[in-house]
């Protein structure tokens, strides 16, 4: 064994010792492989040994020590943690709401659409037009809308970034 495979054997001991209390470390299977190569090295290695004894002592060393904290950062604390779940839980109720309300307005709009598709289909047959010369006249019908709401935010967002501008100037 050469000296570059016995310091890599000893910084992976030494890692694991110190990641073996952190929940999130490592996954299970590699949690249970890395338990038992650590276990036989730090049978057969003392300094590697030695330090997850240092390790352990002063983990026990550091939880024996009280720490307690003022009522007024435990009270403050709480409240922010009571605001911030309903914060949370409103968020979850607005996004539920924003999903239903998609749901609906697509629904409608298939809706909608079919039935304004039967309606040209039928003005078309009706004045005896080219089903293409209806079809456009639909497409125009239902994309009009989309088109004239979109100029109509570009001509507010700039006509607000204008006014903007005029002050910092």
């Amino acid at each position: 064994m050469n000296a570059n495979t016995s310091n890599d054997a000893h910084e992976r001991a030494r890692s694991l010792i110190a990641l073996a209390g952190s929940p999130d470390a490592l996954s299970n299977a590699d949690q249970q492989s890395s338990d038992t190569w650590l276990a036989v090295h730090l049978e057969t290695c003392a300094s590697c040994r030695g330090f997850a004894e240092n390790v352990g002592e002063t983990i026990r060393g550091l939880r024996a020590i009280p720490i307690a904290a003022e009522r007024s950062l435990v009270s403050t604390t709480q409240m922010r943690v009571r605001r911030r779940a309903l914060e949370l839980q409103r968020h979850r109720e607005r996004l539920w709401l924003v999903s239903v309300s998609c749901i609906a307005v697509t629904l409608c709009a298939l809706l909608s659409t079919a039935a304004l598709w039967r309606g040209f289909e039928w003005l078309g047959a009706r004045a005896q037009l080219a089903s293409s010369v209806w079809q456009v006249g639909f497409l125009v019908f239902c994309v009009m809308p989309a088109l004239v709401a979109g100029i109509a935010l570009l001509a507010k967002d700039k006509h607000l970034s204008d006014q903007i501008g005029s002050y910092r100037g």
